[in-house]
């Protein structure tokens, strides 16, 4: 027999008896074969299948969290604070992709309603962690390089992705490697828990004159036939008094002294001023419009006023 320790032979034996036949389907004596040891020796050191299961379980969730908390530690500090997250990412995709059976069985193993007897072990391990992830999370959070969030919520942002991920190459529904996607879960990951800046609220468009100009006078047409709908008007004439530049960019508003229908209702005569920001008449002008249904009948009515 192998000069290994007992406990690691009958756990490889474990391991490849489930990924062959299944946990469920996969027995004590399926194991103990493949472990090339006798029944007593199996429970000895085992009492059930259940226990080497649990055991299986912390030995690669042991194999795991060292190997991120040795990548947190390589990457300490502000200035280092997106390798560690780009780094996190692909270190979960590539153990992954290197312990595949062991990764196969932990995903499936890893269920909320499994009750693992060894459940105060890899409490304890996760406790363990979690403090070590902390202690390399505060000072980021105090320099403001990533969000204040609850340890949990940290995790799923970064490593949410990469668990589908992996999910999917495990079940064979991804062929790609999972370590050809690090770049852009990183990507992600890092945009998901790094700082949001507000962006500057964006100032309301500011009308020209001349647009200003133009609005008032279809609404004002509009107002003397409420029948009509917004396209029903078309200026034939716009004239204002020759302006200054000055009057021009101080001009803040439009006010219509006067309108009136002519033409049977068809034809709106209005009269108009820019104001300036204290509300007085900086530009006066006139206009003339058109009701759609007769532009082709009074086209030259604008020149005839």
């Amino acid at each position: 027999m192998s000069k290994r320790d007992p406990k690691e032979l009958i756990l490889d034996a474990a391991l490849a008896a489930f990924v062959e036949h299944g946990f469920d389907r996969a027995t004590t004596a399926h194991i103990q074969g493949r472990a090339g040891i006798s029944n007593g020796a199996l429970f000895h050191h085992f009492a059930s299948k259940d226990a080497i299961a649990e055991s299986l379980y912390l030995r690669g969730l042991t194999s795991y969290q060292q190997g991120l908390l040795r990548t947190l530690e390589q990457r300490r500090g502000p200035k280092a604070a997106r390798a560690a997250v780009q780094a996190a990412v692909h270190h979960h995709l590539a153990w992954v992709e290197s312990n595949r059976d062991l990764a196969w069985f932990m995903y499936e193993r890893g269920r909320p309603d499994w009750q693992a007897a060894h459940g105060n072990a890899v409490r304890a391990l996760n406790r363990t962690t979690a403090r070590q992830v902390h202690d390399w999370m505060t000072p980021l959070v105090e320099a403001g390089v990533i969000r204040d969030l609850p340890l949990t919520v940290l995790a799923a942002l970064i490593n949410g992705p990469a668990h589908f991920i992996a999910r999917r190459w495990l079940s064979g529904l991804n062929s790609a490697r999972p370590t050809s996607f690090s770049d852009m879960l990183a990507d992600a990951a890092w945009a998901a828990v790094a700082p949001h800046k507000p962006k500057a609220p964006t100032p309301p468009a500011r009308m020209s004159p001349a647009a200003r100009l133009e609005a008032a006078v279809l609404a004002a047409a509009r107002g003397l036939r409420p029948d009509s709908a917004a396209g029903d008007w078309t200026i034939l004439q716009l004239t204002m008094n020759a302006p200054s530049a000055a009057s021009h960019r101080a001009a803040d508003g439009v006010s219509v002294s006067a309108a009136r229908l002519d033409c049977e209702d068809r034809i709106a005569l209005i009269e108009l001023a820019l104001l300036d920001d204290a509300g007085n008449a900086a530009i006066r002008g006139s206009a003339v419009c058109a009701h759609r249904a007769n532009q082709s009948e009074h086209q030259s009515v604008g020149d005839r006023a």
